[in-house]
Formats: structure tokens, sequence, C-alpha cells
């Protein structure tokens, strides 16, 4: 069982105030939002709640209603903690909505299909950007559904298009969930710059103008990885992604001197 690390701290630990926070969530996504039956992954920050959870909300607003069987979710790796590329290789994952199993049989077929990818816990116990997504999950499934936690410490395009190979192979019905935050901790009006400028890349599908906006301007966007396999799974299934929304902590806290961006995108036919 792994249980919660950052329940009390990035989101509600108390079930009834947590269920409360993302009822008022999605009320203020599914207006704006609406519903795709065709989804195949959504990119969806992983700050704070009070941050970064209504951005989120619209990501998982955009979902369909019943669930894949399966959801891969794919987070960077903030602790330094486990093996480069991480899944988590079996057992359940505790909220405080519930428990959720891992599907111990997809995650096998993903190491036989993408030989960097490894089995190991360590990358997982500490780590809040697999963990926070859960919830928004459980929120609109229930429990009905098992998870593929990948924990990505080595974020490379050679990774990124393992798993998208692997991913293409395995003869199952599954979402992915591609978990990061976009700029961060630079003014308001750079970080809104970076963040358009990066999510026109995201939407181009372009994997090289991607790495390369990364790296010319420096955004310092924690999950790239994620965003690049689901880019990449996109690109192999001739698919679109589209911004939903986009954000920023200075709408919050108003300090606009020291700002992260946060993106709520979906994946689709």
């Amino acid at each position: 069982m792994r249980v919660p690390a950052v329940a009390g701290y990035f989101y509600p630990s108390d079930r009834k105030e947590l269920e409360k926070m993302l009822t008022a969530f999605f009320e203020k996504a599914r207006k704006e939002v609406r519903e795709r039956e065709n989804a195949i992954g959504i990119i969806a920050p992983h700050a704070g709640y009070i941050y970064s959870g209504l951005t989120a909300a619209y990501s998982y607003a955009s979902l369909p209603k019943s669930p894949k069987k399966t959801i891969v979710i794919i987070g960077p790796n903030h602790t330094g903690y486990g093996s480069e590329v991480s899944v988590y290789p079996n057992g359940k994952w505790k909220t405080p909505l519930g428990e959720i199993e891992v599907d111990e049989e997809f995650a096998d077929e993903l190491i036989k299909n993408c030989k960097l990818v490894e089995k190991d816990e360590a990358a997982h116990i500490y780590e809040h950007s697999i963990e926070v997504q859960l919830p928004f999950l459980q929120f609109l499934y229930g429990n009905n559904f098992k998870i593929v936690p990948i924990c990505l410490m080595n974020q490379s395009l050679e990774v990124a298009e393992c798993l998208a190979n692997a991913l293409i192979k395995i003869k199952k019905e599954f979402l992915v969930v591609a978990s990061s935050d976009l700029n961060h901790y630079e003014s308001y009006e750079i970080t809104q710059r970076k963040d358009m400028e990066l999510i026109k890349a995201i939407i181009s599908l372009d994997l090289k103008k991607f790495y390369q906006t990364l790296e010319k301007l420096n955004v310092s966007a924690c999950g790239y990885g994620g965003i690049a396999t689901l880019m990449s799974l996109m690109k192999k299934l001739d698919g679109k992604i589209e911004l939903l929304r986009h954000s920023t902590s200075a709408e919050i806290n108003r300090d606009y001197s020291n700002v992260v961006g946060y993106g709520a995108l979906v994946a689709y036919y």
C-alpha cells in the first residue's frame, strides 16, 4: 500500500473537505469545458490545490464520464530517489477518497516493451506529482479503474519516445495523465511569455521544437517528459492537443514577481 505523502499539505486530508473542494472546481470547469468521448489523455498541473486545482479540473472535466479501465499517470521525480524511469509495480495507492489498484499486468507489459523502464517503489514514496492527480480521478470515476504510476528522473526525448512506442503496443484501452506545472519562479510577464511559447510547441506536436523551446527559453516546466510522451503518442495516433486553460499562482497570492504557471490541455482524436 502506497500511503499519501502530501494529504493535508497539497490537498485536504479530510474526505468531506476534499470532496467539497473538488465539487466547487468541477462546477466551474464544466461551465466552460465539454466532455470529449474520444479523449486519449490530458496534461494537468500538480501544485497545491488552492493554486492549480481549478486548472487541473479543466483537464479532468474534458475526460469521458465512463472511464478507461487503466490510467497511466506520468510525473516528474522531484525527490531524486529511485531509478531513472520508475514504474510502481503492484499493490494499491491510498488517498482520502479510497484505494486504487495498480494494473500490474499493464506495468509488466510496459517494461517488456520499453527496456528503459524499471520496477521501483522508491521514486514514488515521497513524490507528489502523481499522488495529487488521484483525487480528481476518484471524484470522476470512484475507484473503478486501475493506475500505472510512472515517475521520470530521466525526461529525455529518448525516454518519451520509448514510453510512447511501448504504450502503442499494449492492446488495452487506457488514458494518459501527464502531470506537470509550467514555468517556475519568474515574473508574471516572463512566465506568461515562456508558457505560451511552450504551449504552442505542445499543440504543434513537434517534439524537436518542444525540447528546443525548453532549452532556448530556459522554461522550467517540471514534467516535460510526460508531456513529450503524450505528444509522441498523439503524433503516432494522428491526434490533437488543445489548450483548455492557462493560469498562474499570481491569481491566488497576488505575487506577480515570483510566479508558477499552470496549463490544462486535452489530447484527443
